[in-house]
């Protein structure tokens, strides 16, 4: 059974009552104040609504001229009408949409069809700018940057600045890389002619590597040094 209120209790306000009459009192008051701080929460919030809806627009319309350039691939191929499209793709991408994560992809896509095409100097323009625009993660892009910068270099019998590339690659996160990154290493030291480092990261390479195909190529390699 409820307790009964005393005629006290009864008399008395209740919180909930007393705290809106405050609340009504303080309005009622202060009505320039209160109509300023409602108007600028709710700009705040249509502000932020529009930043929402706007850069959802965004993204998805890039991720829309992304997926074409992708698509143009599996359609045709790897074909040089079809890089020859994808550049153009590739680029409106970057001149529209700089800031979202396909137009940054864009940059390194640029790279490889230069690079395949033998544009070594457009290819390094291109991957240095996606090289610049990726900072630390823990995908693996920086490294897929730097040692793709590595290769151009390598291309152009510039081994020294080759070198310098793979070694910063190899100071990224590089989980999964880890063979790849040593070799290469090796390989610019290799065409150096520092036989002594070269074996040195060749060994490195070999204590990462599980490919049995690769294995016996390091062994190779490693025995002609030694």
């Amino acid at each position: 059974m409820a307790a009964k209120l005393s005629k006290k209790e009864l008399k008395s306000p209740d919180a909930f009552q007393s705290t809106f009459e405050r609340v009504g009192d303080y309005v009622s008051d202060n009505k320039t104040r209160v109509m300023v701080v409602v108007v600028a929460f709710a700009c705040a919030v249509l502000v932020a609504l529009g930043i929402y809806f706007y850069w959802s627009y965004y993204t998805n319309s890039a991720l829309k001229l992304y997926a074409k350039a992708q698509g143009n691939i599996l359609r045709s191929g790897d074909t040089p009408q079809t890089a020859d499209e994808n550049i153009k793709i590739f680029n409106e991408l970057i001149e529209k949409y700089p800031y979202s994560l396909s137009g940054r992809m864009a940059y390194y896509h640029l790279g490889n069809i230069y690079y395949g095409k033998g544009e070594l100097d457009k290819a390094i323009k291109s991957y240095s700018k996606f090289a610049g625009k990726t900072g630390s993660d823990k995908t693996g892009l920086k490294f897929l940057a730097l040692t793709s910068l590595g290769y151009a270099y390598e291309a152009k019998k510039d081994f020294k600045e080759a070198l310098k590339y793979f070694e910063q690659a190899q100071n990224v996160y590089n989980t999964g890389f880890e063979s790849i990154s040593l070799r290469n290493i090796a390989r610019a030291y290799e065409a150096l002619n520092n036989k002594e480092k070269a074996l040195e990261y060749y060994t490195k390479a070999l204590e990462k590597t599980t490919e049995p195909s690769a294995t016996l190529l390091l062994k190779r390699k490693i025995s002609a040094l030694s």
